[in-house]
């Protein structure tokens, strides 16, 4: 075997392992989805859904979680479907930054690949948003607002949760590059043990990190527009 022979199938494997992540919404025509927490619209069952969401830190622990998103010329459109058979919410809810103590799914996007300003949906079972922007490393503007026209709506049922939405698509192409957008899923999923909150995170891209942290380069993957 010359050595050639041994290079070739080296560089095929390391550039399978590199590979990114990528998600390309279907295109549909404007008007067609309501926001109401489901997802009878037709065209929901055409759309290509993430379901590889894992606890890289803890492996044994991966309940179902599934995104499907859609766009059309005004919105993009996302659906979450995750089973939860114990819904973690503050009883005691008053402001925003409360969604961080409860079960959620979360978004993020940033325009380049080294997350110098990005942008976060955190949301929980009843669609109560945590939106800011932030700057790498956890340089964090609770102050920001999601854009106008934002709009999300929750369902919960037997056995789990649902979270459906709309962000601008004027939001996203401002942060569009070369047809593309670097973005990241998650979900927080707590449960109680003797009255003490347990937390696992879940991330569809493994960022190779020793503890669970969402907030590196290395959790995103690339959402391409049509």
């Amino acid at each position: 075997m010359n050595q050639l022979t041994i290079i070739i199938p080296f560089i095929l494997l390391q550039a399978c392992q590199v590979a990114p992540h990528t998600y390309t919404p279907i295109r549909i025509e404007n008007g067609g989805i309501k926001i109401d927490g489901s997802h009878d619209e037709k065209s929901w069952t055409r759309a290509e859904r993430i379901t590889t969401f894992q606890n890289p830190w803890e492996n044994t622990i991966n309940p179902a979680t599934s995104l499907s998103m859609m766009r059309d010329s005004q919105f993009l459109y996302f659906y979450f479907e995750v089973a939860d058979e114990e819904v973690i919410l503050d009883p005691d809810f008053s402001k925003e930054d409360d969604v961080v103590k409860e079960d959620r799914v979360e978004l993020f996007f940033s325009k380049d690949k080294d997350m110098g300003t990005y942008y976060c949906f955190e949301m929980d079972p009843k669609g109560r948003t945590l939106a800011y922007a932030a700057k790498h490393y956890r340089k964090v503007n609770f102050d920001w607002d999601a854009p106008q026209g934002f709009n999300i709506a929750a369902r919960q049922f037997s056995g789990g949760y649902a979270v459906e939405g709309a962000i601008p698509m004027a939001f996203i192409q401002e942060l569009e590059k070369d047809s593309a957008v670097y973005f990241g899923t998650y979900r927080a999923e707590f449960s109680k043990q003797e009255g003490v909150t347990v937390e696992n995170w879940l991330t569809w891209v493994d960022p190779k990190t020793e503890k669970p942290d969402f907030h590196v380069p290395t959790s995103m993957g690339k959402l391409y527009l049509k």
